[in-house]
């Protein structure tokens, strides 16, 4: 016998929803080294395109400078922005690529919106639910790299490394598991 929580009787939608995460994460983890590899690929396409000029020229110094103040002001973490990188002095310089800036992590709150906002919901909620969850995932990335940088800072090169290729899809992954939860406990409300 199946107990399934008032959450999950009222909002259909939340099963559905989380059967595509768990899909998901097992592909991602499945084909990560794969992706890595393909994302490398496909950066390098990218950097020989216009695409790339207007990626990198508007969108990474927005961000560069929204983790440099994540740094300093959450962290203490001393940091300044030369053009696509940011600067700790006496430690390093973190270059931020358009590869960096979290496209995957758009494209996953993407498709969980197919299965999410299925349902007899009203648009204003839906509408509400649309910008919190591109207002997390925004932030969910800003910290994303400023993780990034701390753990180059106190544990070194590959840590930081390996945290930016595997940490960030875990943290991905748990972020929208969390936002849907959410969503349909206090966002999403029916017609």
């Amino acid at each position: 016998m199946a107990v399934q929580s008032d959450a999950l009787q009222n909002n259909p939608g939340l099963i559905e929803t989380h059967q595509v995460l768990i899909a998901l994460t097992a592909l991602v983890f499945l084909l990560l080294p794969f992706v890595t590899t393909f994302n490398d690929f496909l950066t390098s396409l990218v950097l020989s395109s216009q695409a790339y000029v207007i990626i990198q020229s508007f969108v990474v110094p927005i961000e560069g400078r929204m983790v440099a103040v994540i740094l300093q002001y959450l962290f203490g973490i001393p940091a300044a922005i030369s053009g696509s990188s940011i600067i700790i002095p006496g430690s390093f310089r973190v270059y931020i690529s358009w590869n960096c800036i979290g496209w995957q992590s758009v494209i996953l709150f993407a498709i969980t919106l197919v299965t999410g906002l299925r349902g007899p919901y009203t648009l204003k909620s839906k509408i509400l639910c649309v910008t919190a969850g591109i207002e997390g995932t925004v932030l969910l990335n800003l910290l994303r790299i400023a993780s990034v940088i701390l753990v180059a800072i106190y544990a070194g090169y590959l840590p930081a490394v390996l945290f930016h290729d595997y940490g960030g899809t875990i943290l991905v992954v748990l972020w929208l598991v969390l936002f849907w939860h959410f969503a349909f406990s206090h966002i999403l409300k029916h017609q």
